[in-house]
């Protein structure tokens, strides 16, 4: 099976340019004890009846004219009569949908606390696939996509709408950077691994809650910026400035502090005293390559670690971070 042709990213803007099944082992106990933090539902149960049959499937919906896909998994538990999260999962360059419902794999979290994955596919076809964050010729606005997605969402579930988040692989990471950017007002709170942007003039508005995953040795995108090795040499900067461009803009503290306490392989960063519903939190993965932490690993794209798991860290973080 293709796991993951994923190995690039995007054009964001700016002169910035821009990548399992439930046998995953479960979440960590934090995450149980987190489960409730997430802050009260926006929609009373008692206006909402809207089942839908559990599991995962290949999904259409149109947008201006032209038939998008998507995937979409529904836990067990979801009945339809009250409001439940969404977390939109994007790809990388050259995947596609199903295989990053395999490789950031959320469905344990999923049929444990009660929420929607949607993962979307990009534009193009195989390894060209991929999702346009500018007016990129031929191809449609996938940030305007999004919210046409996100509004057919919500009216055939019962969604929360102030619990609804974006991650996502290598370009998706670059895709949640620009949701962060221009459409804090829809989603919650972000997660990016692999490559994560900060275009000037973003943050400050919404209060923006976002968390990443970097390793220091990717062989695709490189950690300390430069040209990504493949898909046009595009340039990018290094990604602890645009965390801490993130910081900055959120009214966090310039000194940051780091935490060795994970595992030898990964380093938490976090900047104090954000914004009030503000938090900026940066995991360095040491020695890691261009790879979802704790998930299948892929040994072109550089070392996987599993001191952490990405997908259980990253919901985490969103329970943590309702929509203010």
């Amino acid at each position: 099976m293709r796991f993951l042709r994923l190995v690039a990213i995007v054009v964001v803007a700016a002169g910035l340019t821009a990548c399992s099944d439930s046998s995953k082992p479960s979440a960590s106990a934090s995450s149980s004890a987190a489960a409730s933090s997430a802050g009260p539902s926006t929609l009373a149960a008692s206006t909402c009846t809207r089942p839908h049959a559990a599991g995962q499937t290949s999904e259409t919906f149109d947008f201006q004219g032209q038939a998008r896909t998507y995937q979409l998994y529904v836990p067990a538990a979801y009945d339809g009569t009250k409001p439940v999260p969404v977390v939109f999962d994007f790809h990388g360059f050259g995947s596609n949908a199903v295989e990053q419902m395999l490789y950031g794999n959320f469905k344990p979290e999923a049929d444990r606390d009660d929420f929607l994955i949607v993962a979307p596919d990009g534009q193009g076809t195989g390894g060209n696939r991929h999702f346009s964050l500018t007016n990129e010729t031929g191809l449609q606005d996938d940030v305007a996509m999004v919210g046409a997605l996100l509004d057919h969402i919500e009216a055939d579930f019962c969604v929360d709408t102030k619990r609804v988040f974006s991650t996502g692989m290598s370009d998706g990471g670059a895709m949640t950077s620009v949701l962060a950017c221009r459409s804090g007002d829809r989603f919650a709170a972000f997660g990016a691994v692999a490559v994560i942007v900060f275009v000037p003039g973003c943050g400050g508005t919404n209060n923006i809650a976002i968390t990443a995953f970097s390793g220091t040795d990717d062989p695709v995108v490189p950690f300390n910026g430069g040209a990504v090795h493949c898909c046009g040499g595009t340039v990018l900067g290094a990604a602890p400035d645009a965390m801490a461009s993130w910081a900055k803009a959120e009214g966090c503290d310039a000194t940051f502090t780091d935490d060795t306490s994970i595992g030898t392989e990964v380093t938490k960063r976090t900047w104090p005293n954000c914004r009030s519903g503000a938090e900026v939190v940066f995991y360095i993965i040491n020695g890691g390559g261009h790879t979802w932490p704790g998930s299948i690993p892929i040994d072109r794209l550089g070392k996987t670690t599993t001191q952490i798991d990405a997908s259980a860290t990253i919901w985490d973080f969103f329970k943590a971070h309702p929509h203010p």
